[in-house]
């Protein structure tokens, strides 16, 4: 197969940690080859119905659904779902025959890569945590190549991947030291959907930090659900220095005006804060598979690139404790951000890109290297 006009899709998406790292590699790849026809598999109710259309990328939906935590009835319709999307993927594939199909993590990745499979399609899944998923796990010695972040998550796939690390888009690469100006500036997210614990916590701290002699200049990120909420704990903010918004939609631009992030630890913005440079606050979610946002922290953490706060211990005194310290040193924040920057995989995306390159020519990368 000549790679002048591949037909690739991905599948998957449903939060940014899995959609923003699709878009990264699917932008790459429509850049070192104009004529490809790229398309995505998502669910219907994912991150990828606002996003995958306005990147300029055509979307097929899905209607499903998680099955841990439903009740037996719930499990039983959500499986019916799951089997349906194996189908409608079977059709939507068989028509298209395209040259590969990448999984990408969330509810869409395994019907899709599943049906694939089956059809002797070319497949591939990237994987963006250090603890692999339980879908990935299963799929990984089913597809023709896996992507990791690193030597540990391929170990725990049973030495099965490359390592390329987690990609990220260019923009976040290209952004340079933070300037420290006399107004310092946090940036505070809990991810595409927000995290109601920090965002309790922050309404809280914002009455502390109104009483500094610089409160710093905020921009948070809620989620939909406490938009309100969080808009009236800053009713007693300086208006001039605060910005409440239920997602923000350039990411970069935002870290790159950062000081300091406040945020959660999933894989994906972890890597957004290493190509960015930028310290952090780290608040891992503590319901996350095989608790692995907390392993994630930690190892920022012993970089010396981020403090961490478990989810259990948070309040607004100790996460406004943490942010005037932090705040009040440059030196440390300075020291903090190179060390993130330290941690990045900065030709990620490109790694993963040749990963795809290869098996659409017919070949494959070298077993458990780092292409990185």
């Amino acid at each position: 197969m000549a790679l002048d006009a591949p037909q690739i899709v991905f599948a998957g998406g449903g939060t940014g940690g899995h959609l923003f790292p699709a878009l990264a590699v699917a932008d790459e790849m429509r850049l070192r080859h104009p004529s490809a026809s790229i398309w995505f598999i998502g669910a219907r109710r994912g991150l990828e119905q606002r996003l995958v259309p306005r990147a300029g990328y055509t979307l097929r939906s899905l209607g499903l659904s998680g099955i841990k935590g439903r009740g037996p009835v719930g499990r039983l319709v959500a499986g019916a779902a799951a089997g349906w999307a194996v189908l409608r993927c079977l059709f939507w594939l068989l028509a298209a025959r395209p040259d590969l199909v990448i999984g990408v993590g969330g509810y869409a990745s395994g019907p899709a890569v599943l049906a694939a499979t089956l059809l002797r399609l070319k497949t591939m899944v990237m994987e963006q945590n250090h603890y692999p998923g339980a879908t990935n796990r299963w799929l990984a010695p089913r597809v023709d190549e896996v992507c990791v972040p690193s030597d540990a998550a391929r170990e725990r796939l049973g030495g099965r991947g490359v390592v390329t690390g987690n990609p990220v888009r260019s923009e976040f690469t290209r952004i340079g030291e933070p300037t420290l100006g006399p107004v310092p500036s946090v940036l505070v997210f809990g991810g595409s959907r927000g995290a109601h614990s920090i965002n309790v916590a922050m309404g809280q701290a914002v009455e502390r930090l109104a009483r500094t002699d610089a409160p710093p200049r905020i921009c948070h990120q809620t989620g939909a659900e406490d938009e309100s909420s969080v808009i009236e704990a800053y009713r007693g903010y300086p208006e001039e220095r605060r910005e409440v918004l239920a997602f923000i939609d350039d990411m970069p631009a935002r870290l790159a005006a950062a000081d300091l992030v406040v945020c959660r630890a999933g894989a994906s913005t972890l890597s957004e804060l290493a190509a960015a440079g930028r310290a952090a606050i780290l608040v891992p979610y503590p319901h996350a598979a095989d608790d692995h946002q907390r392993h994630n922290a930690e190892t920022m953490q012993s970089a010396g690139a981020a403090v961490v706060l478990r989810d259990a211990e948070l309040d607004g005194e100790r996460l406004a404790q943490r942010i005037v310290e932090l705040t009040g040193d440059r030196d440390r924040l300075r020291a903090m951000g190179r060390a993130a920057r330290q941690l990045g995989r900065p030709r990620a995306t490109s790694a993963i890109a040749g990963v795809a390159e290869a098996l659409i020519a017919g070949g494959s990368a070298e077993r458990g290297a780092d292409v990185s």
